[in-house]
């Protein structure tokens, strides 16, 4: 089993805040309810805005307790490698006023991986370069529902920079390789040549473990640096 140097995730904190502006929504509606003889139209007001408000909070809640569950299981997955690798979880790095929060960043003898964790059901489409990548839903009438989302591989095309510059400033001479991991059984009609795409969650482990690069090998005392330079940053 892999070793784990630091497991974290940003999202429990983003599901504590907004159980927190439900909880203050809340108070809000109840507190409105008693001025209500006294106030009519204000409070109706308030409590009107505060159910919409509550609405929006719960839904977001659901999204990131989805995403929450994929990346713990991908977390799940990643601890499956052999122990000679090390796994970091949630790695912020800031470079002036750029930053990058990583989901995992994988750091063996054959290099140093970062991946991006994606939970997400539905039909995958777009190209590489595109901004925003469409999304497709088939509900249970069969009916399809499309949404855009962010081109995910422009956003670790943009955490291997920012790692690749960490990587640099701290006197290593290595660069990360991205991987792009989508779980939950969702169909990816995207292609990259920059970037490792990935559903299948046994192709994850396998692919780290058979990469191959030229003249990169990382010894036990350097994955060690790395990894206490990547957990100093909190």
């Amino acid at each position: 089993m892999a070793e784990i140097v630091k497991h974290s995730n940003h999202l429990r904190l983003d599901i504590r805040s907004a159980y927190l502006k439900l909880v203050t929504a809340s108070l809000s509606i109840i507190l409105s309810i008693f001025l209500l003889q006294q106030t009519l139209y204000i409070s109706t007001l308030v409590i009107g805005l505060m159910v919409v408000w509550i609405m929006l909070v719960l839904n977001n809640i659901e999204i990131l307790k989805f995403g929450l569950q994929g990346e713990k299981e991908a977390f799940d997955l990643l601890s499956k490698l052999p122990k000679q690798y090390k796994i970091l979880s949630d790695v912020h790095i800031v470079d002036g006023t750029k930053s990058s929060q990583i989901d995992f960043v994988i750091i063996g003898p054959n290099g140093l991986f970062i991946m991006e964790s994606k939970h997400i059901k539905g039909i995958i489409n777009g190209k590489e370069d595109d901004t925003y990548l469409q999304k497709v839903k088939i509900g249970r009438g069969g009916d399809k529902y499309f949404k855009r989302m962010y081109n995910p591989i422009k956003q670790i095309r943009g955490h291997k920079i920012g790692m690749d510059v960490f990587l640099k400033k701290k006197g290593f001479r290595y660069r990360a390789f991205p991987i792009l991991y989508f779980s939950n059984e969702c169909v990816v009609n995207v292609r990259s040549k920059k970037v490792k795409i990935i559903t299948e969650p046994v192709l994850v482990i396998d692919y780290i473990k058979r990469h191959k690069e030229e003249n990169v090998y990382l010894s036990q005392k350097v994955q060690m640096k790395i990894a206490d330079e990547l957990k100093a940053l909190g």
